[in-house]
C-alpha cells in the first residue's frame, strides 16, 4: 500500500498539468505567438505620433502578459518578444531612413533590446506570481516589473551616448490631466503608472477569463492588482487639481514671430545656394515682423555662415535686426579657432550680436561628432562643415531685453529637449522660459518632427516653464507650464511642414515665475525608488519560490522514494 502523502503528490502533479484540448494546444502554439507580436506592435506604435491613440499605451503589454501566464517555452516567447520590440521601433524610427537606412535598423535594434529585456522579465516573473500572497509577493512583484521598465528606460537614456526617445510617458503628451505628475517625478512616474496599469489589467483579465473563473465565487474574482493600478491612475489624474491648474494666474510675457524658412537640407550647406538662402530668411523675417510682435525667432543654425567667425554673416544679421527694429533670438554657428559650435544667441538693434551665447551640450552622434572614433576611423559625420563640433558644458543663460523687460532665456538645441537633465539644469540656473531651436528637415515630412515636439511638452511640465520652439520647417509653437500646446505654426491646409511665419503670444502662470518644481529640485529620485522596487520584488519572489521548492521535495517526494525502496 502506497503512503498517503505519495498519492497526494501524484494527484497534485496531475492537477497541475491538465490535458489540453486540440484547439487550445494549436491556438497557444501556432496562433497566439504571431498574434501577440502583431497586437503588441500595433498597440505600442499607435500610442505615439502621428497616430496618437494615447489609450493604447494602457493595453500594449497585454498580449505578452496574458501569454506569459500559460508558461510558454522560453525559445518561442523570447523570439516573439524580440520580433515585437524590433518591429515596433523600426516603425517608430522609420523617418530616420531619410538620413541612413543602416542607422535606422541599427538604432531600432539597439533601442528594442530594452523592451525585449523587460518582456523576458515578464516571462520569468508573471507565472510565478500566481497563487502567491498578494501583499508579500504579488504586489512587490508587480511593482518590481513596473520599476524595471522605468530603470531600463533610464538606462536607454544614458548608455552609449544616450537615446531617451519616446519614453512611454510621451504617449500621453496631449493628455494634460495625466501629465501633471511629471512635475513631481519626471517622465519616469508616468511611464511607471502606464506599465503598472497594463500589469493590473492583465491580472484582472486572467482572474475573470481564466480556467477557474466559472467555478470560483464572486469574491474570488476580485482582483486587488487591478484596483491598486486603478487607484494609482486616479491619483495621477488628481495631480491636475494638485497643480492648481484651475487657478492659473495668466501673465503675458511678449509676442513673438516664429520664422520657418524651410530650407531643404540638400541646399542648406551648398555654397551655390547660400545667397538664395539668405534672401529667403530675410523675406520671411520682414514679412513675419510686419505682423507685429516684439521678438523674432529663428531655427537652428539658420544662416549658411557662422554669425561668430564670419564678419559678413554677422554684419548681415545685425543689419536685418536694425531694419525690423526688434531683437532676434536664433540658432546659429560660432567658430573659435578651428572649433565649430552649434549655438543659440541673440542679436539686438542696439547692440548687434550679443554674448554670452549658449553652446550645445549634447551633440548628435554621427551627426556632429563620431563616437568611439578610434574604432570607427572610416565613418564621417553627417553635418558637412568643420571637424567634430565643440561641446558646451554650461547651461548658459541668454539675457535679453524684450520691450523694456529683461528676460533670462534657457536654450536647448536640436534633440537636447529629449534629455530632461539639460532642461533641469537650465531652470535651476534661473530662466523665465526655455527656447528650443531645431532643424528637422533632415527627416522628411513624416513623424520625426511630431515625435520630437512631444518631448518639449514633457519638459514644460517637469520644469513648470513655458517652452518656445522654432523649427526650420516645423514643429514651431509654444507650450505652457502644464503641457497645453498653446500655438502651433500651420499652413492653410493644417500642415506643420511649410515655409512661412506666424505670431504667437507667450504667457506664463505668475505663480511659477520664481518657483522650482519638485522634480527640478530633486531630480530623478523616482528612478532610484524604482530600482528599489526591482530589488524588493525580486527577493520577495525568490524567497517565496525557495520556500515552495523546499516544501515539495522534502515533504511530498520523500515518501514516494521511501516506498519505492
Amino acid at each position: 500500500m502506497r503512503p498517503r502523502s505519495a498519492a497526494r503528490y501524484e494527484f497534485d502533479q496531475k492537477k497541475a498539468t491538465p490535458e489540453k484540448g486540440g484547439f487550445s494546444r494549436v491556438f497557444q502554439k501556432l496562433i497566439w505567438p504571431p498574434l501577440a507580436v502583431l497586437l503588441t506592435v500595433l498597440l505600442y506604435t499607435a500610442a505615439f505620433p502621428t497616430i496618437n491613440l494615447a489609450e493604447t499605451a494602457y493595453l500594449f503589454a497585454l498580449p505578452f502578459l496574458l501569454w506569459a501566464f500559460t508558461r510558454p517555452s522560453f525559445k518561442i516567447f523570447s523570439g516573439c518578444a524580440l520580433a515585437a520590440a524590433f518591429l515596433s521601433w523600426v516603425i517608430l524610427l522609420w523617418w530616420l531612413r531619410h538620413v541612413t537606412y543602416v542607422g535606422t535598423f541599427a538604432l531600432a535594434l539597439y533601442t528594442s533590446l530594452y523592451f525585449f529585456l523587460w518582456l523576458l522579465a515578464v516571462w520569468w516573473v508573471v507565472p510565478r506570481l500566481e497563487g502567491k500572497p498578494f501583499l508579500l509577493v504579488r504586489l512587490p512583484g508587480l511593482l518590481g516589473l513596473a520599476g524595471l521598465w522605468v530603470v531600463l528606460e533610464h538606462l536607454r537614456g544614458i548608455l552609449f551616448t544616450g537615446f531617451p526617445w519616446l519614453p512611454l510617458a510621451a504617449s500621453q503628451w496631449d493628455r494634460p490631466a495625466l501629465l501633471q505628475v511629471l512635475a513631481l517625478t519626471g517622465s519616469a512616474g508616468l511611464s511607471f503608472i502606464l506599465i503598472f496599469f497594463n500589469l493590473g489589467l492583465a491580472f484582472y483579465l486572467r482572474r475573470i477569463l481564466g480556467e477557474k473563473a466559472s467555478r470560483s465565487s464572486w469574491y474570488e474574482r476580485i482582483c486587488p492588482e487591478f484596483y491598486v493600478a486603478l487607484t494609482i491612475l486616479l491619483c495621477a489624474v488628481a495631480g491636475l487639481l494638485w497643480s492648481e491648474v484651475f487657478g492659473i494666474q495668466s501673465q503675458k510675457l511678449f509676442t513673438a514671430s516664429a520664422i520657418q524658412p524651410y530650407i531643404k537640407q540638400s541646399l542648406k550647406w551648398d555654397p551655390a545656394a547660400a545667397r538664395t538662402n539668405l534672401e529667403t530668411i530675410e523675406k520671411y523675417t520682414l514679412y513675419g515682423s510686419s505682423a507685429g510682435g516684439e521678438l523674432v525667432l529663428w531655427p537652428e543654425s539658420v544662416t549658411p555662415w557662422p554669425i561668430k567667425g564670419d564678419p559678413d554673416a554677422q554684419s548681415w544679421t545685425e543689419r536685418l535686426s536694425r531694419d525690423i527694429g526688434k531683437p532676434i533670438l536664433m540658432g546659429n554657428m560660432a567658430v573659435e579657432g578651428e572649433t565649430w559650435y552649434n549655438i543659440v544667441c541673440a542679436v539686438t538693434p542696439e547692440n548687434g550680436f550679443k554674448e554670452p551665447y549658449y553652446a550645445k551640450r549634447r551633440l548628435v552622434p554621427f551627426g556632429e561628432y563620431i563616437p568611439f572614433q578610434r574604432f570607427l576611423p572610416f565613418v564621417e559625420k553627417v553635418v558637412p562643415i568643420g571637424d567634430a563640433f565643440g561641446r558646451g558644458y554650461l547651461a548658459q543663460i541668454i539675457p535679453l531685453k524684450i520691450s523694456n523687460t529683461n528676460y533670462r532665456i534657457g536654450s536647448l538645441i536640436c534633440y537636447e529637449d529629449i534629455f530632461s537633465s539639460l532642461s533641469r539644469q537650465s531652470v535651476r540656473a534661473g530662466v523665465d522660459f526655455l527656447f528650443v531651436a531645431t532643424n528637422n528637415a533632415w527627416y522628411g515630412e513624416e513623424a520625426g518632427a511630431y515625435q520630437h515636439a512631444v518631448h518639449s511638452v514633457l519638459r514644460a511640465v517637469e520644469t513648470r516653464r513655458p517652452v518656445v520652439r522654432c523649427g526650420n520647417g516645423g514643429w514651431s509653437g509654444w507650450i505652457d507650464e502644464f503641457g497645453n500646446v498653446r500655438h502651433v505654426l500651420r499652413s492653410p491646409d493644417k500642415d506643420i511642414y511649410f515655409r512661412g511665419s506666424d505670431l504667437m503670444e507667450i504667457k506664463r502662470d505668475a505663480r511659477w515665475a520664481s518657483r522650482l518644481s519638485f522634480y527640478v529640485r530633486y531630480g530623478d529620485w523616482f528612478i532610484i525608488l524604482c530600482g528599489l522596487f526591482v530589488l524588493v520584488g525580486y527577493f520577495s519572489l525568490f524567497l517565496s519560490t525557495k520556500e515552495k521548492s523546499a516544501y515539495r521535495p522534502g515533504d511530498l517526494l520523500r515518501p514516494v522514494i521511501s516506498s519505492e525502496r
